[in-house]
């Protein structure tokens, strides 16, 4: 009977994990790399406007969901990306495509936001 009920109860607390995971909002966004910052696991972006967020264009750090993502991209060029917010309020770049070297930068506040 111990092995059903921990079985169950494991299979409960996964299951709750795997909805908080699946129930997370994504939301797309584009910008120029500014700055790799590979000790903090971050990238430094000049992003246009994510409306999903409200936000409007600016320069910002993301921090990166795997730290391997850093090296797929360069400074100077334009990125996808796909950020997901924390439970505490963060942003989380989750996926990233690099796009060749940018033309145009998207216009920015001209001020440095974190995340």
């Amino acid at each position: 009977m111990f092995k059903i009920s921990k079985l169950l109860g494991s299979a409960l607390i996964f299951s709750l994990f795997l909805s908080t995971v699946w129930a997370a909002e994504q939301h797309e966004g584009k910008g120029v790399v500014g700055d790799i910052k590979m000790s903090a696991g971050k990238l430094t972006i000049s992003h246009g406007p994510i409306a999903g967020l409200g936000m409007s264009a600016m320069t910002m750090d993301f921090k990166v969901y795997d730290p391997a993502m850093l090296e797929e991209v360069s400074k100077g060029h334009e990125i996808a990306f796909m950020l997901e917010q924390t439970k505490a309020g963060g942003l989380v770049i989750m996926e990233i495509e690099d796009l060749g070297m940018a033309k145009n930068a998207p216009v920015s506040d001209g001020q440095s936001h974190d995340h």
